[in-house]
């Protein structure tokens, strides 16, 4: 993925070299995780202020009181030297079974807190449980190893905390810290932070996303969240404080609320398209690391609902009284390199017009294929991603919801073409759209990513180059090639150019090249209540899905191709020919099975040209203004909107380029 525009990437070192085997022998006394450890550590929390925090931030300390998980019933007996609340946290500690890192790192922590105030054996005979758990079924619980991919962080977070919280007592925690570190390593690596600025290429966290999407964020970044605290406190080593990679992370978690403050935008695989506690959890912690006023904004007005469950992070890295500001001052529109993802809006109130584009290279199993996408917003949902992801393996969620054609993407459809899918639907559907990699295998590493880059075969991870993106107070525009990410020799050329013009147009203009003239080329969008085509227009109206409070409208205009057939197909999970339906699981979680959507079939040729004029708007707008061609020559198209308005041009051959005429 390659970036032509004038975006910086920073690269910087994060403190003390990671990378580096960290001596054990030489850890300070406990607690040592999140609190205590190196007093002069960033970030150090002293274990004696802790009674005195209990009292200046009362409402999070009773939220702790409150909990059942074990870190906050260990942080809660020894701040408030309840004996008998911590002897049941030592009674549960010696007896405890988990099988995933992620059950594993409260017990971590629980001992860690609660280890001063035990005898020596108790220390030793919980120190012994944890490794053997965390040597048992937690490390063969998922065996890939891949930092692209959430399960290897979980796995090496729980082992990695427990060793850091059993060094002393166990002679195994060495070895346990030296295995999670490599994976660590990888994350650092896959981030872009202590790379060259001009190296970026495979880095798929860069700029703070995540491959997997944001649903697979609240793992694995959140998984090195809980592990770099704790290596910080234990050891001194610091990836947080000079980090472009999580000081970004708070916009990658701004950006992606959609309009009405609840629902997030659904890309990718992901079953929870709303604010959640794991999303709360990470902006506490930078907040406080990096005491950015917006993040403060969203933990006070965003998302605002504590839960017992997230008791340690509330109690610890809560700061509601900090400096926050509303998001009036931060720019329109945020990139995000290393996962192509642009989100744009014509404000921040709930009745702004949102939009986002995707177009990003291959890392990791939980993405889908469909590069060169985009969904709107206006309140309501208007274009969006289709379909429901449950997270396991079943006929919709391998031949639609993961599909290029359940996003607003394009198609081109070789009806000899055939897709591979796993052992349990090993052919999968023809929806003419992009290379399924899911099945092919991870790359554990950068290294390994760049061998694979751009194999004449699946699998093939470079697909993307990114070619422009633009944002000022009067426009955001993005543009990217996604040919590659079709099958060798089926589409040798696709640029998708989105002009979003603030607060109601977005214009679409395609690119497409095909490897046969045969091959039909459409492009596609998703309307979850009502669509109406007539002629080369369509009217999609959403009045109640996903909270929505404004009723919103989107007018979709085909501007070219002259000559391309404009439909409604309906139906629940349908393909272009409305024969085959992919019906699955029942939506839940904001997700949605939308029953309408528009196809706009271009004539048989060599390359054509999508040009798509939308306006988003209120459901009570009848009418949308004036979208027309005023312009075409072999070389290039002239639009103009509101009766010129607005002026722009898109070239047609060459390289990919626009230009604002008015």
């Amino acid at each position: 993925m390659r970036l032509f525009a004038a975006i910086s990437v920073l690269a910087a070192l994060c403190g003390a070299a990671f990378g580096q085997t960290q001596d054990l022998s030489k850890l300070p006394p406990h607690p040592r995780l999140w609190v205590g450890g190196v007093k002069t550590a960033a970030g150090y929390i002293n274990p004696n202020s802790l009674a005195e925090r209990s009292r200046t931030h009362a409402a999070d300390f009773a939220l702790l009181k409150r909990a059942n998980a074990i870190d906050a019933r260990a942080l809660y007996a020894t701040v408030a030297s309840d004996r008998a609340a911590l002897d049941k946290v030592v009674s549960d500690l010696k007896t405890f079974t988990v099988s995933d890192g992620h059950s594993l790192y409260p017990y971590a922590l629980a001992y860690d807190w609660a280890a001063p105030s035990l005898s020596p054996a108790d220390r030793k005979e919980i120190a012994k449980h944890l490794a053997d758990i965390a040597l048992g079924p937690v490390s063969a619980h998922d065996m890939r190893y891949n930092a692209f991919d959430n399960n290897a962080l979980r796995r090496e977070m729980g082992l990695g905390l427990v060793a850091l919280a059993i060094a002393g007592e166990d002679p195994r925690a060495q070895k346990m810290l030296d295995d999670a570190q490599k994976l660590f390593d990888d994350f650092i690596a896959i981030t872009g932070d202590k790379a060259r600025a001009d190296d970026m290429l495979g880095r798929g966290a860069y700029g703070g996303g995540w491959p997997e999407g944001y649903d697979y964020d609240r793992h694995g970044s959140r998984y090195a969240v809980i592990y770099f605290l704790g290596l910080r406190s234990a050891t001194g080593v610091d990836v947080f404080s000079k980090s472009p990679f999580w000081k970004a992370k708070q916009f990658f978690h701004i950006y992606e609320v959609l309009p009405n403050g609840k629902n997030v935008l659904p890309f990718q695989d992901n079953d929870n398209c709303a604010t959640h506690r794991f999303d709360r959890e990470v902006m506490l912690v930078l907040a406080r690391e990096f005491k950015d006023p917006h993040a403060r904004w969203y933990l006070n007005h965003v998302n605002t609902e504590q839960t017992t469950y997230s008791g340690s992070f509330e109690f610890l890295y809560n700061e509601p009284k900090g400096s926050e500001h509303d998001y009036s001052d931060l720019p329109k529109a945020h990139y995000i390199p290393g996962t192509g993802m642009v989100y744009a809006r014509s404000g921040w109130g709930a009745n702004d017009t949102y939009v986002a584009f995707c177009a990003t290279d291959w890392y990791v199993y939980h993405q889908n294929d469909a590069q060169n996408v985009f969904a709107i917003y206006r309140n309501a949902p208007l274009a969006v991603k289709d379909g429901v992801y449950d997270g396991d393996m079943h006929p919709q969620f391998v031949n639609y919801s993961i599909r290029t054609i359940s996003y607003n993407g394009m198609t081109v459809f070789d009806p000899k073409e055939k897709f591979n899918g796993p052992d349990e639907i090993p052919v999968a559907a023809n929806d003419g759209g992009q290379m399924i990699q899911q099945w092919t295998g991870d790359p554990p590493g950068v290294a390994a990513w760049r061998q694979q880059a751009r194999r004449t075969g699946a699998p093939m991870r470079d697909t993307v180059d990114w070619l422009a993106f633009e944002t000022n107070d009067k426009y955001t525009y993005c543009a990217a090639e996604a040919g590659r990410a079709y099958q060798p020799g089926k589409v040798p050329f696709f640029s998708r150019q989105m002009l979003f013009i603030y607060p109601n147009w977005v214009i679409v203009f395609d690119r497409v090249t095909s490897g046969d003239p045969a091959f039909t080329k459409r492009f596609h969008l998703h309307a979850p209540e009502e669509l109406e085509v007539k002629g080369g227009e369509a009217v999609a109206t959403t009045r109640k899905t996903n909270d929505t409070t404004v009723p919103g409208r989107l007018f979709v205009k085909s501007l070219l191709p002259a000559g391309g057939k404009v439909e409604k197909v309906t139906g629940i999970a349908v393909y272009d020919n409305g024969a085959e339906r992919q019906k699955g699981p029942e939506p839940y979680n904001g997700q949605m099975y939308c029953p309408s959507h528009l196809q706009i079939t271009a004539p048989a040729e060599k390359t054509s040209y999508f040009l798509t004029a939308m306006y988003a708007c209120d459901a009570t707008v009848e009418k949308a203004p004036e979208a027309k061609v005023i312009e075409e020559t072999p070389d290039k198209v002239t639009v103009s909107l509101e009766g010129g308005k607005f002026r722009f041009y898109f070239a047609k051959t060459g390289g990919v380029a626009w230009g604002m005429a008015k």
